[in-house]
């Protein structure tokens, strides 16, 4: 029974990612248009794009954002490596389990206090001064980075299986 959900829980994971990658990559190229047609109208047309950075600005926070739930897929972000020689070798793969479960804590907390974020944004009906659009829609990308992560995190406790490998540094 636990392999079974430990198999549908990899299965879920790998779709996810394979969504958040898009996204991602989505708003990675939709920065470099952005910021090509504005460098375009500005060498060609001898005038600004209006909106144009903003949208970047959007493209590249989402890109982030979605960036983070990949890294955390892949076990490539950035960690504190002092501590690795405190602990016997042989706790390594508790250690890591206490990790991902504190881990797992740190975004869910983060993702409630974004979501409260968010919802306040909409209650104010807080609006981008220069396209004059609402905000909070952009805003629930960091809501679902976080719980995206959480999730991730949460899993990798439960199931250690699930857990990739740790990119190697190289230096």
């Amino acid at each position: 029974m636990k392999l079974r959900a430990q198999q549908l829980a990899g299965a879920f994971l790998a779709l996810l990612t394979r969504t958040e990658q898009a996204i991602a990559v989505a708003a990675l190229f939709v920065t470099a248009a952005a910021l090509l047609a504005d460098i375009f109208a500005r060498e060609v047309l001898f005038s600004s794009l209006f909106g144009s950075l903003r949208v970047a600005v959007y493209g590249m926070a989402f890109a982030a954002l979605f960036g983070f739930c990949v890294c955390v897929a892949a076990n490539a972000h950035i960690r504190v490596t002092i501590f690795d020689g405190i602990t016997p070798a042989a706790w390594r793969p508790l250690v890591c389990r206490f990790a991902d479960l504190l881990s797992f804590a740190i975004c869910a907390a983060f993702g409630w206090f974004a979501a409260h974020y968010v919802w306040q944004t909409y209650m104010v009906a807080e609006t981008d001064v220069a396209l004059g659009i609402v905000v909070w829609p952009f805003q629930l990308a960091l809501v679902w980075a976080f719980i995206s992560g959480g999730l991730r995190y949460g899993l990798f406790f439960v199931f250690p299986a699930l857990r990739p490998q740790e990119q190697e540094i190289v230096q």
